[in-house]
């Protein structure tokens, strides 16, 4: 996991899911799809094949995106969806670390206007907002994923505090201090 602005989440609020399959991710990221504002920024890690662009698909489909339309933009870098919210989809996979991610348009990918999911997150290390929500996706076994949600202030807090709420019989969750 990534240091420096991000390193501060540890002891924040925190959210364990273990999903089974492909439809228990994106049923999650639609939960948390439906809970998202202007402004909310998602910060994803994971090895490759850990399901970060499955639970990027139930989070636009949370969103009332057409989740089919929703793949992963690691050639193109960036996609941007438009609608009453637009969404920001951003693949740092073939980023160099943060100095090349500081070379993208900031300003455009964290507006206060948008709600950004940005994959391979730690590439963009001390770039990312300190209120975004940290969700690390693991691999368990061949079709299990642990997912990590780790919020750090006030916004992404409220969004970990709604998963909880949403899915008691499906987590383990903690809250840190």
């Amino acid at each position: 996991m990534a240091t420096s602005a991000r390193s501060s989440r540890r002891g924040s609020a925190t959210f364990e899911f273990l999903s089974g399959s492909v439809e228990e991710t994106q049923a999650l990221g639609e939960r948390l799809g439906s809970l998202l504002r202007p402004g909310d920024v998602i910060a994803l890690d994971g090895e490759l094949g850990a399901g970060k662009t499955t639970l990027i698909q139930g989070i636009a489909r949370g969103l009332g995106f057409d989740s089919d339309r929703v793949k992963s933009p690691t050639f193109v870098l960036m996609r941007e969806y438009p609608g009453s919210v637009p969404l920001v989809h951003i693949d740092g996979y073939r980023l160099d670390g943060a100095p090349a991610a500081a070379w993208l348009d900031l300003d455009l990918i964290f507006s206060p206007e948008k709600i950004t999911l940005i994959e391979w997150a730690e590439r963009f290390e001390g770039l990312v907002p300190e209120d975004a929500l940290s969700t690390r996706l693991e691999h368990v076994s061949t079709n299990r994923r642990r997912l990590l949600l780790t919020a750090a202030g006030r916004r992404s807090t409220e969004l970990v505090n709604a998963m909880k709420a949403a899915s008691p019989e499906k987590t383990d969750a903690t809250t840190g201090d």
